[in-house]
Parts: structure tokens; C-alpha cells; sequence
């Protein structure tokens, strides 16, 4: 609503039409798919050319969670993602302390390097995860699939934490030596408080994107470890729209919470201050 009466007030003052326009196209542009699975979720007889459903039902929840198996698919997401959640950030925090913190020969090559699945077409690295993985018998694991989405999750978590390590006041860190604390001491009361904002952001974003993730989990997953959206992903091969649309519209909404805390508690802006250029 705030939007609308700024393109309202814009139209009226004649200032900013273009640009209200721009941002108002977009704005519609990213929120119509989401409507339309929307509606797909809990219309029915909605074929043709209509815009709208007839009729309204929920049945399609239902069938997506009886025949989709939802419960259990939803547990096999959350505990591949907090297997990865924390095995990202294990990872982001003694990296991210090394390239924050100390001078490492060749840094900017080892950051490629770990950025490099992030870059390169999600299929191509994938298939060799498979390759190794399938050699390796972790297939159909949770760990297994967690650690295929530690690749493309511990990147970000490193990322964020070497920021956050290398904004750290070195006066701070000296004050507590002088005081007497050990390296130790220095690292769980005086370190660990400081940097506790930009690993709660780490792990939530680590979770978001093994939550979301399909291409490695569609080549690492078995019938023990479907996720949901490998889940709706079948569900869309065997023909069953109104049910795929109902099991998306269930795993968007575990995004749109964590997206609702970031923006409200992690304050993105700050932490994208943090990284070097932006």
C-alpha cells in the first residue's frame, strides 16, 4: 500500500512517473507467479482461458500432503539443512577467520577457488559430486546430500565471516590480551559476541539455499531423502499441477519467514557494507 501511494502521489506531483512505473512493472512482474500458484493451489475447474478459478478448495493441500508425503519429506529437508547449516558454519568460521584475519599467500586464488561452484553451471558440478559420491556409496544419505549443499553453502558463510572477521577492531582484541585473557578467553568473551550478528546471518542464508537446493540433491538423493523440492519437482513429471502447485506454495512459505527475520533482525544492509567494493 505504501508502494501504491507513492505511484499515486508520483502521478499527481508529476515527478518520478518513469521511474514509479519501472519499479511498479517490476514489483508486479516478481509478485504474478507467485499469485498464480496461489490461485492454482486452491482453484478448481480453472482451465482455458481464465483468469480466475470458479470454485475455491483446499483439497489440493490435502492430496499434497497425503499422496506427496509432505511430513516425512519436510523432515528430510530440515535435517539435511541443519546438517549443512552447521557444517557451513564450521567451515565459514575458521576460513572466514584466516582470510580475515591473516595474510594467506595466493588469497585471492583460494577464494576463486571456493567461489568456483557458485560460478560455474550447477549441473556441471554436480554430476561430478555424483560421480565421487556414488563411488563413495553416501547416495541416499542425509550426510551425503548435506555435504553435495556444503559445497555451495560454506562458500557464502565464508564469505560473509571473513567480512565480518576483518571488520573486528584489532584495539579491542589487544585490550583483552592486556587484560590477560588468552587466546581462548579472547575467542568465546570477547570475539564470539562481535561476531555473532554476521554468523546467525550466515546460517540463515546457508540454510536458505539448502533448503532450496535442487540440482545436487536431484543427483545425490534416493527414496530416503527426498526433499521438498525434488518432491514437487516429480510431482510436476507426473502431470498433477494443481497438487505441485499447492506442495510450492508449502515450500515457499518457510522462505518467505526467513526472509521476514532477515529483514527485520539481520539487517542485510549492514552486512553487505561488509564485503569490499559494495
Amino acid at each position: 500500500m505504501t508502494l501504491l501511494r507513492a505511484y499515486l502521489r508520483g502521478l499527481r506531483e508529476g515527478r518520478f512517473i518513469l521511474g514509479y512505473t519501472m519499479l511498479l512493472c517490476l514489483t508486479l512482474f516478481i509478485v504474478a507467479p507467485f499469485l498464480m500458484i496461489f490461485l492454482r493451489s486452491v482453484g478448481k475447474g480453472w482451465f482455458g482461458r481464465l483468469w480466475f478459478p470458479p470454485q475455491l478448495t483446499l483439497d489440493w493441500y490435502r492430496w499434497a500432503i497425503e499422496v506427496g508425503n509432505i511430513p516425512e519429506v519436510m523432515k528430510n529437508t530440515l535435517i539435511i539443512g541443519a546438517i549443512a547449516v552447521l557444517l557451513s558454519t564450521v567451515i565459514g568460521i575458521f576460513a572466514g577467520w584466516a582470510f580475515g584475519r591473516r595474510h594467506l599467500p595466493g588469497k585471492e586464488v583460494l577464494m576463486a577457488i571456493i567461489l568456483l561452484p557458485r560460478m560455474i553451471p550447477p549441473i556441471t558440478y554436480a554430476l561430478g559430486v555424483a560421480k565421487i559420491f556414488y563411488a563413495m556409496e553416501m547416495v541416499d544419505t542425509h550426510l551425503g546430500v548435506a555435504l553435495a549443499h556444503v559445497s555451495v553453502c560454506a562458500p557464502f558463510a565464508i564469505l560473509v565471516l571473513s567480512a565480518t572477521f576483518e571488520s573486528l577492531d584489532e584495539r579491542v582484541l589487544e585490550a583483552a590480551g592486556v587484560c590477560g585473557a588468552n587466546t581462548i578467553k579472547r575467542f568465546f568473551y570477547v570475539v564470539l559476541p562481535l561476531i555473532m550478528p554476521g554468523i546467525l546471518a550466515s546460517m540463515l542464508f546457508s540454510f536458505t539455499h539448502s533448503y532450496n537446493e535442487f540440482t545436487l540433491t536431484l543427483l545425490t538423493y534416493g527414496p530416503h531423502t527426498v526433499t521438498l523440492p525434488v518432491r514437487t519437482y516429480l510431482a510436476v513429471g507426473d502431470g498433477y499441477w494443481e497438487i505441485t502447485s499447492a506442495m510450492a506454495v508449502i515450500m515457499v512459505v518457510p522462505s518467505l519467514f526467513i526472509l521476514a527475520v532477515i529483514q527485520r533482525r539481520a539487517k542485510p544492509e549492514a552486512l553487505v557494507g561488509g564485503f569490499k567494493g559494495v
